[in-house]
């Protein structure tokens, strides 16, 4: 009887703990980023995520998350204040870009996730290619800003945005 007992307590366990939201220790996260029309770099902060990450039920897990605009840093601070105005990301309209997978896929030694990405109440469906190893999600996306009508020139060329992210999680 208690080893019943033993044992249905484990799988309980065990279910509990695959099936659990995983925490991201924000202050550790990197999510850089290079424009390719002046090679421009930054990296841009205030993360907040929702993780259900299962490695055995990727039909079953998603990754909601978002970044505050107004962090973006170029290490220009002249640069960075045109970035949050209204002629780039425009932050008192939409402080926030975000995130929401509709799916996860294992490709080989990646992970493959597609989602909508909402940039300046836009959204298109974008697809991020990562890594999950040691309690840190690593991955990259690559997006182009003219479909989120960022920048004076976004409708006139093409302007591609390479991100890349370090996410560590508890």
């Amino acid at each position: 009887m208690i080893k019943n007992i033993l044992t249905l307590l484990t799988v309980a366990l065990t279910l509990n703990v695959s099936a659990q939201t995983l925490t991201v220790k924000t202050d550790a996260v990197k999510i850089n980023f290079l424009a390719d029309k002046q090679k421009t770099k930054g990296a841009i902060g205030g993360f907040e995520a929702k993780i259900d990450f299962d490695i055995d039920q990727l039909a079953k897990s998603s990754i909601s998350g978002s970044v505050d605009v107004s962090t973006i840093d170029t290490g220009i601070k002249k640069r960075d204040e045109h970035l949050r105005s209204d002629d780039y990301f425009d932050i008192a309209k939409y402080p926030k870009i975000a995130f929401q997978s509709a799916s996860i896929k294992k490709e080989g030694n990646n992970f493959v996730m597609v989602g909508n990405l909402t940039i300046k109440n836009k959204t298109f469906t974008e697809k991020i290619t990562f890594t999950f190893s040691e309690n840190i999600f690593k991955g990259t996306m690559n997006i182009q800003l003219s479909n989120y009508d960022v920048g004076d020139f976004s409708t006139a060329k093409k302007n591609g945005v390479q991100i890349t992210f370090e996410i560590p999680v508890m």
